[in-house]
């Protein structure tokens, strides 16, 4: 059983407006590239997280440490699913920040309701599952408790609809569109997700049976994304990791070579659907093989890295 445990972290000031809005420039100009001349509605959304984000970083990692120094146990939560919605608001109220927020970009010619209605909802999951998992992910950082949320990255969710000449008509949820400014991409947290292939029995030199050793024959990577879950006033930040399958190789440069354009891109196309679309169709074999293919996916980088977690300490 877990146990809540209080950890003193740096309490996070509460800037006035002033202060915020010089923030905003300077996200605006050194971390989006952009001035006041120039910027679009997304730039400005952008710059707003990325002072918001910035706050919470500190409190991120402190936390952090403090679990690892106290060799704290954590709650792995593992869910398809993560509706976690638009993040803007939340981590405003969260934080104590909305209105002097709201003062401080009105004060740069910007409405804060304008910006936060162009945030996208995060195609992360589509009902009860994943509203509940998202509400116990911030539930238990409020609380303070240690906790991991780990899930798959979709990268177009499961779909949005248009009604067209009466009908509807499903198209792929194209949220990342603009980049997601609240994730951090963990390359280096890459684990290799293996699939098919055949089992092999290690005999002993009587012949005696030692083991049996699984040789797949297709082989992924499993990329972490990680985003910080604040709780009310950022007592304590979680983290929900997010999965993206990628091939090991990019391309097959032999088959590219030899003009098979498409073939060279096969392996690459198959590991990409692993992260593409929440609850493919499964009203035929591939749909229904993709699908066990994206829990086992999750599931077993989700646990390697949870193990190699836990040798590290």
């Amino acid at each position: 059983m877990t146990s809540a445990m209080t950890i003193e972290v740096p309490v996070l000031d509460n800037p006035d407006p002033k202060t915020l809005a010089e923030e905003v420039l300077m996200s605006l100009k050194y971390r989006v590239g952009k001035d006041t001349t120039v910027a679009t509605p997304y730039d400005w959304l952008t710059a707003s997280i990325k002072v918001v984000r910035d706050r919470i970083i500190d409190h991120w990692m402190e936390a952090t440490k403090e679990a690892y120094d106290r060799q704290e146990k954590r709650v792995y939560y593992l869910s398809l699913e993560f509706l976690i919605g638009r993040l803007m608001r939340d981590a405003f109220s969260n934080l104590g920040l909305m209105e002097n927020m709201r003062e401080a970009l009105s004060s740069l010619g910007v409405d804060l309701d304008v910006i936060a209605a162009l945030e996208p909802d995060a195609a992360l999951g589509n009902g009860g599952l994943g509203r509940l998992a998202a509400c116990f992910m911030e539930s238990m950082a409020t609380v303070d408790i240690p906790a991991h949320g780990y899930g798959i990255r979709y990268a177009n969710g499961m779909f949005r609809q248009e009604i067209q000449g009466g009908w509807q008509v499903e198209l792929p949820e194209n949220w990342l569109d603009h980049g997601n400014p609240w994730e951090f991409e963990r390359r280096e947290r890459s684990f290799e997700v293996g699939f098919g292939g055949s089992v092999e029995s290690i005999t002993s030199k009587d012949g005696r049976l030692e083991r049996h050793v699984w040789k797949p024959t297709e082989h992924v990577l499993a990329v972490a994304y990680d985003t910080p879950v604040a709780g009310w006033r950022a007592k304590r930040v979680n983290t929900l990791r997010l999965w993206s399958g990628m091939p090991i190789d990019p391309i097959l440069l032999d088959k590219f070579n030899a003009g098979d354009h498409i073939g060279a891109l096969a392996e690459s196309n198959k590991a990409d659907a692993l992260s593409r679309v929440l609850y493919p169709a499964d009203s035929h074999m591939a749909g229904q093989e993709l699908r066990l293919r994206q829990e086992y996916f999750f599931s077993t980088a989700s646990l390697q890295d949870i193990v190699q977690r836990h040798l590290s300490q």
